[in-house]
C-alpha cells in the first residue's frame, strides 16, 4: 500500500533559497541526533553548503519543507569511491520511506557517474538504519574503530556480463539476501568476501565481492558460474604465488573465453591465453608481487587482476593481496627527555609471517650519529622476537640508516633493504627524516610529524602523534576538494637556519585545478611553528578565485577565544562542540588555551577568515587569481607550543593590543557588567556564549537556599534579561544554577553596593605634621607623608589592622628606617632614599572603567636627590567606594625622559598576632604574625584573620594573577578588576594596579 504522504514527498537538488527550511530541519531533529542542542541558522547553511565538498547535495521536499537530507562527495580515506557524507530524515517523517528515496539516489548517481561503489558511516547505535542500508546494497564492514558500510551495486551494474541480467532482474526488488543487524562478510583463508544474490522466476544471479581488492571475484548466472581464487590473503614478496580462475558452463553448452593476466602498481599477473571448453576448466596464472609498504588494512590492497572476454562482453575479476615481507622489521627507540647518557639502546621488535621458524639477520650500515656496538645481530625467530642494539650517540640528530635484512629458512632465503629511523632530539639540535609511516621535523626537543597515510599533522614536546592541537590536510575549491588526503608525497626537503629548521613536502594535485602544493614549516626550538602552504600553477590557465580551507582540530576547554568584542574563556570539563558557535562573532585573529602543561595559542592573519564545522575550526583563504606557472604563498598560521604562558602575552604577540574584558562561557553580570550598584533593585543579565537550544532553569540562591526560578527556554543564545532585587549589605554575592535534563551550571558573582552617604576625608595636624584621613562609615585609613609615603593605619569597627613605627620611623629586624604600614616602592630604591625625597599627600577622586567615582588618596612622591632616578615621580592611590569597607590600591610611576622597566613591589605590615591559614593538597597550616620570620608564596586571594577572628582582611592581587576564581571564600566569585582613566599626556608612564583589600567581618568563613 502506498502511503499517501510519500506521494507528496519529491527529491530535488539544494539550492540557496532551501537553506532557511534546512536549518529547521536540523533544529527540530536534533533529538535523532543524540539530543545535540546546538542551534542551526540559515547563515550557518549557506556557509556550511559553500564550504562543503559535496558533489551533490540531494533534500526530499514536503511541499516546501525539507524533511529529508542527503550531501554525496567523494570519499577520502580511499580510492574509487563516492560517499554518502551525511544523511538525515526529519523525525516527524520516520517510517515514510524517504530515506529509502535519498539513499537510492545515492546510489542511482553513483551509477550514472561512473564510480563502482558509495559508502557511508553510521554509529553503532543506529540500529534501526542499517536493514535499510543493507537492503539498499550496503555491506557492514567488521572492524572495532567504526561502523563503516561499503555498497557495490554500481560496479556489478556497470559490470559488461552482469548489466545485461539487470533488463531482467530488479536489483532492489529482486535482492533475495538475508539481512541481519550485524557485520557482514563470508570469510576463507584471510578474505572477507560480500555476497549479492538476486533470483525471480527466470533469472538467477549470485556475485561475490572480494573485501580488500574492491573487485568481483565470482559470478553466477543459470548458465555460468566464473570464480576467481587464491590460496591466502596474506602473500610474502619473494615467494612465487599463483592464482586460479574456475570457469564453469552449468548448461553444457560450449564457451569461448580469452583471458588476460593483468599488471597494476604492486601485482603484476602473467599469462594470456583463448579457451573453448563444455563443462569446467581451472587455469592458473602466476604472479609478481612488487616490492612496496604494507597496505593500510582499511584501504584498498594491491590486486591481483584477470581479464576475462566471452560473448563479446569483458569483465576484470580481482581479489585483494595483503603483501608482507617475510620478516616484519620495525625499529623502537623512545628517548629520555634531557636524558645526557649517550650510551642508549634501540629495540626492532620482529613478527614472523613464514608460519615456520626462520632465522633473521640484519647488517647495520656506519652512521655518522650513532656509533653500533656491533654491526651485525641475528636471532631464530618463531612467531614474534626482538633484538636489543646498544649504541653510543656522537651527534644528536635524527637517525635515518640503512640496513640489511636476510631471513633464512631450509629451503627458501629473503632479503631487503630497511631503513632503521628515529629522533635523538637535544637542546639546539636542528634535524629532519622519515620512517615508514611519518615525515619528521625537529628543534630541540619540539618535533612536527606528518603521517604519510592521510598527510594529517601534529606537532609538540611529546613523543606522540595525538597531541592537544593538529591538522587535517588543506582543501582547495571552491567547491572544496580534499586531494591531498589520499596523495603521497612527490619530494620533501630539510633546510636550517641559526634559529629554526623548516620543512616542506611537496604533493602534484590534478583537483579543483592542476596545482604543486608544498606544505610548509619553520620551527623554533622554544615551540614556536609558523606553517603555510606554496602553491604553483601548472594548470596552462589563470586560476581564478582559489580558495584554501584549513582543517585544525583544537579543544576548547581552558581556552580563551574573543567573541563579540570580549574574551570568553570555556573552562568546563566537557569539550564544546565549535557548532555551537558562530564563527561571524569571533572579532580577533588568535586563540589561546592555558593548559599548566602545554599552553597553546593559534594566531592567522587578520585577512583570513575562521569559520567552526563540527569538531573542527577551520582557517578560509581567499588566494584570487593564480597565472600560469605562478608561485605563490599562503598566509601563515603561527602555532604556540608552550613557549608563550598568558593569554595577555600571547595577545600582544598576535598584534593585539586592544584591551579586552575577559568573561567567562556563562555569567551572570550587569549589562554593562559594572559589579558596583547603587539600589537594592538591579537589571542583570544571563549570557551563555554557545549557540545552543536550552530549555530549563536558572535558580538564584542565598546560603544554597533558592532565592527565586526562573524558567527559561531559548532557541538561541541571546541574554536573558530580568530585575532582581539583592540583598542588603555592601557585599552581595548572588550564587546561581542553570539546569536542565543534561546538566546543571554552577556559578556566583559578586557585586558591591556602594551608599548615597559622603566620605569624609580630614587634614589634621598631630605630633608635628599633617595627616590625611579617610572615613567610609567604619571603615577608616590615613596617611602622613611627613611620616613616610605610606599608609600608616587602617581600621575597620575601630580595630586597626597595620603595623606601623608612625609617627617616626625606626630601625627594625633587618629594615632601618622601618615605618612599616602599606606602602608600595620601585625596586633600586632603598628606604633611606625615600626619606631624602620630599611627599605630599592629597585627597583625590577617580573614574574607573565604568565610571565609577573613586574616592580616596594620593601620596605623590618626587625623587629629586637620587642619583639614578632623579625626575621620577611616584603617585601611590589608595581609594574605596561609599559604603563598601575595601580599599583598591595602585601606583603610578611617571618621569620625563627614562622608560620604567623594573618592578614594582609592595609591603604590608599586619598587627601581631594576625592569622593566614595556608591550603594544600596534605591539608592546611596556620601561622600567626609577630612571632617568628615565615617565608612562603601566597596563594592569590589570600584571607587573614585578628586574634579573636572576628574580623577577616582579604587581599586580592590582579584578575591575571588570581590562583582562583573566588573572593571571600570558595561562594564567591570575583566579577572585576577595576581599572583606572588616566590622561596625563606627555610623560613616559608606568601604572601598576596591585591589590584590592576587603575588612570584613560579617561573612562566615567556611
Amino acid at each position: 500500500m502506498i502511503n499517501p504522504m510519500t506521494e507528496t514527498i519529491k527529491i530535488v537538488k539544494y539550492h540557496e533559497d532551501l537553506a532557511k527550511s534546512i536549518a529547521e530541519m536540523w533544529n527540530e531533529s536534533r533529538d535523532s541526533w543524540g539530543g545535540d542542542s546546538a542551534i542551526m541558522t540559515e547563515e550557518q547553511v549557506l556557509e556550511k553548503e559553500a564550504n562543503s565538498e559535496d558533489l551533490f547535495l540531494y533534500l526530499a521536499l514536503d511541499g516546501e519543507k525539507v524533511v529529508g537530507y542527503c550531501g554525496i562527495s567523494e570519499y577520502k580515506e580511499d580510492i574509487e569511491a563516492l560517499y554518502i557524507r551525511l544523511l538525515n530524515v526529519h523525525p516527524d517523517y520516520h517510517g515514510k520511506k524517504i530515506g529509502k528515496q535519498l539513499v537510492l539516489k545515492a546510489v542511482e548517481k553513483t551509477v550514472e557517474l561512473g564510480w563502482p561503489r558509495i559508502d557511508l558511516y553510521t554509529w553503532p547505535g543506529n540500529v534501526k538504519a542499517v536493514p535499510l542500508y543493507k537492503k539498499c546494497g550496503f555491506f557492514w564492514e567488521d572492524r572495532d574503530d567504526t561502523t563503516h558500510l561499503m555498497n557495490f551495486i554500481p560496479l556489478v551494474l556497470q559490470n559488461e556480463i552482469t548489466k545485461p541480467l539487470f533488463h531482467s532482474i530488479d536489483w532492489y526488488e529482486d535482492n533475495v539476501r538475508e539481512i541481519e543487524v550485524k557485520p557482514d562478510g563470508i570469510k576463507e583463508n584471510g578474505f572477507t568476501y560480500f555476497e549479492y544474490v538476486w533470483e525471480n522466476e527466470e533469472h538467477f544471479l549470485r556475485v561475490q565481492i572480494e573485501k580488500s581488492g574492491r573487485g568481483i571475484r565470482l559470478i553466477e548466472t543459470n548458465d555460468i558460474q566464473i570464480e576467481l581464487l587464491m590460496e591466502q590473503h596474506t602473500q610474502i614478496e619473494g615467494r612465487e604465488s599463483k592464482l586460479q580462475l574456475e570457469i564453469q558452463s552449468k548448461q553444457n553448452d560450449a564457451i569461448e573465453v580469452t583471458l588476460e593476466g593483468c599488471e597494476n602498481e604492486r601485482i603484476h599477473v602473467q599469462g594470456k591465453m583463448e579457451e573453448t571448453f563444455k563443462h569446467k576448466k581451472i587455469i592458473e596464472f602466476p604472479f609478481q608481487i612488487k616490492r612496496g609498504e604494507e597496505p593500510n588494512e582499511w584501504i584498498t590492497h594491491p590486486k591481483a587482476e584477470v581479464k576475462i572476454e566471452m560473448n563479446g562482453r569483458t569483465s576484470l575479476f580481482a581479489v585483494g593481496v595483503f603483501p608482507k615481507k617475510a620478516m616484519k622489521v620495525k625499529p623502537v627507540y623512545i628517548p629520555k627527555k634531557f636524558d645526557t647518557n649517550k650510551q642508549q639502546f634501540c629495540y626492532i621488535e620482529i613478527e614472523n609471517y613464514l608460519k615456520n621458524e626462520a632465522e633473521i639477520f640484519i647488517n647495520l650500515s656506519p652512521n655518522k650519529l650513532v656509533k653500533w656496538e656491533k654491526n651485525s645481530y641475528s636471532s631464530i625467530i618463531s612467531d614474534t622476537g626482538m633484538i636489543k642494539i646498544p649504541f653510543q650517540i656522537k651527534k644528536y640528530g635524527f637517525l635515518q640508516s640503512e640496513c640489511t635484512v636476510v631471513v633464512q629458512t631450509a629451503e627458501e632465503t629473503f632479503d631487503w633493504q630497511e631503513t632503521l629511523a628515529f629522533s635523538m632530539p637535544y637542546f639546539g639540535v636542528k634535524d629532519g627524516g622519515f620512517d615508514q609511516e611519518f615525515y619528521y621535523l625537529q628543534n630541540g626537543f619540539y618535533s612536527v610529524y606528518v603521517r604519510k597515510r592521510d598527510n594529517a599533522i601534529s606537532f609538540g614536546n611529546e613523543q606522540k602523534f595525538n597531541q592537544r592541537t593538529f591538522l587535517l590536510p588543506p582543501k582547495f575549491g571552491k567547491p572544496y576538494v580534499a586531494e591531498l588526503t589520499k596523495k603521497q608525497a612527490s619530494s620533501y626537503e630539510w633546510k636550517y637556519t641559526e634559529t629554526s629548521a623548516i620543512m616542506k613536502i611537496h604533493y602534484e594535485i590534478e583537483k579543483p585545478s592542476k596545482q604543486n602544493v608544498a606544505l610548509c614549516f619553520e620551527l623554533f626550538s622554544e615551540g614556536l611553528l609558523n606553517y603555510w602552504l606554496e602553491l604553483e600553477n601548472v594548470s596552462g590557465s589563470i586560476i581564478e578565485k582559489l580558495y584554501i580551507y584549513q582543517p585544525i582540530r583544537h579543544e576548547l576547554n581552558q581556552t580563551y577565544l574573543p567573541l563579540n568584542n570580549e574574551i570568553v574563556y570555556f573552562n568546563d570539563a566537557k569539550m564544546t562542540d565549535l557548532n555551537q558557535l558562530n564563527s561571524k562573532d569571533v572579532t580577533s585573529n588568535w586563540l589561546f588555551s592555558d593548559d599548566k602543561k602545554d599552553p597553546h595559542g593559534i594566531t592567522w592573519d587578520t585577512q583570513v577568515k575562521i569559520g567552526f564545522e563540527g569538531w573542527l575550526l577551520y582557517l578560509e583563504e581567499n588566494t584570487g587569481n593564480i597565472l600560469n606557472h605562478e608561485i605563490i604563498k599562503s598566509k601563515k598560521i603561527c602555532f604556540s607550543l608552550g613557549v608563550i604562558k598568558t593569554v595577555k602575552e600571547f595577545q600582544l604577540f598576535a598584534n593585539h593590543t586592544f584591551e579586552q574584558p575577559i568573561i567567562n562561557e556563562v555569567e551572570l553580570s550587569t549589562k554593562t557588567r559594572n559589579p558596583i550598584i547603587s539600589s537594592g533593585e538591579v537589571e542583570l543579565e544571563l549570557k551563555r556564549s554557545q549557540n545552543r537550544y536550552f530549555n530549563g532553569v536558572l535558580s538564584l540562591l542565598k546560603n544554597e537556599e533558592p532565592l527565586r526560578k526562573i524558567s527559561i527556554e531559548q532557541e538561541k543564545n541571546e541574554a536573558l534579561k530580568f530585575i532582581h532585587r539583592l540583598n542588603d549589605g555592601p557585599f552581595v554575592p548572588l550564587h546561581y544554577t542553570l539546569k536542565n535534563e543534561s546538566q546543571t551550571i554552577q556559578g556566583s558573582s559578586l557585586f558591591l553596593r556602594k551608599e548615597i552617604r559622603p566620605i569624609y576625608s580630614r587634614k589634621v595636624e598631630e605630633n608635628d605634621q599633617f595627616i590625611y584621613e579617610i572615613e567610609n562609615g567604619e571603615l577608616k585609613f590615613g596617611a602622613a607623608s611627613g611620616f613616610f609615603p605610606t599608609l600608616y593605619s587602617v581600621r575597620y569597627k575601630g580595630k586597626e589592622w597595620l603595623d606601623s613605627s608612625f609617627p617616626t620611623p625606626e630601625p627594625k629586624a633587618w629594615w632601618n628606617p622601618w615605618a612599616g604600614g602599606f606602602s608600595s616602592h620601585l625596586s633600586g630604591i632603598s628606604l633611606f632614599s625615600y626619606i631624602k625625597e620630599s611627599s605630599q599627600t592629597s585627597f583625590v577622586k577617580k573614574l574607573d572603567q565604568y565610571e565609577n567615582v573613586w574616592e580616596g588618596l594620593a601620596i605623590e612622591t618626587n625623587m629629586e636627590h637620587h642619583e639614578k632616578w632623579k625626575g621620577l615621580k611616584i603617585t601611590q592611590y589608595f581609594l574605596t567606594i561609599p559604603g563598601v569597607p575595601i580599599i583598591t590600591h595602585y601606583t603610578e610611576l611617571t618621569h620625563p625622559n627614562r622608560t620604567i622597566n623594573q618592578f614594582v613591589y609592595t609591603d604590608v605590615f599586619l598587627k601581631k598576632e594576625t592569622t593566614v591559614q595556608l591550603h594544600n593538597k596534605n591539608g592546611s597550616t596556620k601561622f600567626k604574625a609577630g612571632f617568628e620570620e615565615h617565608i612562603f608564596r601566597l596563594s592569590n586571594p589570600t584571607t587573614f584573620s585578628d586574634s579573636d577572628q572576628t574580623q577577616y582582611l582579604q587581599l586580592v592581587t590582579s584578575k591575571d594573577s588570581l590562583d582562583s576564581e573566588c573572593i571571600f571564600s570558595e561562594d564567591f566569585a570575583l566579577v572585576s578588576t577595576t581599572d583606572f582613566i588616566n590622561n596625563r599626556p606627555g610623560h613616559t608612564k608606568k601604572q601598576i594596579q596591585f591589590s584590592c583589600y576587603f575588612p570584613i567581618n560579617q561573612l562566615i568563613k567556611k
